[in-house]
């Protein structure tokens, strides 16, 4: 069961976790959690970046990321890379800082892979396997590591061998606090107000959609909405993201991830040129496998991508 639901929840894990690919991000230095005056941000000099950031094998076969990244949130550690043809892995950890990370079954650490067909993930939530951050560097704003994990599936039934993993001096962006004082999200679940301390926006990489996340200073719970990038202003109908082209999540915690059954999103402005945009939405969730509910109402954002 817990391999559909990683899958389910993969569009959420990259919007959240893992990097923008725009010069914003190569352009963010991060500071430790612990600094209360970090230093003046310096742009980065990208010009002496490594071609290949993130590597592994797949069951025995060469694997190499075109582009790679890492997303450090609040008790959250997201690294992703993309290869040419598409695939994709994901390690979402759960703490912020240097170690060894056990995916098991009964962690909140987790390994995924995906064809980049749009077919189901192979998830490392029943086999298991590592990851080992062996270097964070705050004042590079870079981090290093290894990973292995054995990746299943359910439907079509599958596995796959990922050994021998290490990402080198990827970069690094940190949304530890308030994301952004702009960015705002307010809805009411089950009658009580919700209104996310971190507020993230960006271009989905990999869904070319537009992601919006709005999470609790604690990393739960949290609200998505994935929007088409051309959207213009209307009303449109909200189901499952990755099963419907305008989706809305509500994860209550780390283990229970609900998608809109039901709803409607209002889109009042979009403006492209800034990058902005205005709504409201609401919708009734359900957990694609359990008896989870929960009614989202008198739902509005305003965010910059």
């Amino acid at each position: 069961m817990r391999i559909d639901l990683v899958s389910f929840c993969l569009s959420l894990i990259i919007c959240t976790l893992l990097f923008s690919c725009d010069d914003a991000f190569l352009d963010t230095n991060v500071a430790p959690p612990e600094e209360e005056n970090p230093m003046t941000e310096m742009p980065m000099d990208t010009s002496t970046m490594e071609t290949s950031l993130m590597s592994a094998k797949i069951n025995g076969a060469d694997w190499e990321a075109a582009t790679a990244g890492a997303l450090i949130q609040v008790n959250r550690i997201g690294i992703s890379g993309l290869a040419a043809d598409g695939s994709v892995i994901v390690l979402s950890l759960e703490d912020n800082g240097a170690g060894v990370y056990e995916l098991t079954e009964t962690s909140l650490s987790a390994g995924a892979y995906t064809l980049g067909d749009n077919s189901d993930a192979f998830t490392s939530n029943v086999e298991g396997g590592t990851v080992e951050i062996t270097e964070l560097n705050w004042q590079d704003s870079t981090m290093s590591g290894t990973f292995s994990f054995t990746g299943a599936r359910a439907i079509p039934a599958g596995e796959v061998n990922i050994e021998v993993g290490k990402f080198t001096n990827i970069r690094v962006r940190t949304e530890l606090g308030s994301v952004n004082d702009f960015n705002k999200i307010s809805v009411k679940v089950d009658t009580v107000l919700f209104e996310p301390e971190a507020v993230t926006a960006m271009i989905d990489p990999f869904s070319n959609n537009i992601a919006i996340v709005g999470t609790a200073a604690v990393g739960i719970p949290s609200v998505a909405l994935f929007l088409p990038k051309d959207i213009i202003a209307g009303t449109y109908d909200l189901g499952t993201p990755g099963f419907a082209d305008y989706g809305a999540q509500y994860n209550i915690d780390d283990m229970t991830f609900l998608g809109a059954e039901s709803g409607q999103v209002t889109v009042t402005k979009h403006d492209k040129g800034v990058r902005i945009i205005e709504g409201t939405f609401f919708f009734e969730a359900t957990e694609l496998a359990g008896g989870a509910t929960a009614s989202l109402m008198e739902g509005s954002f305003m965010v910059s991508y």
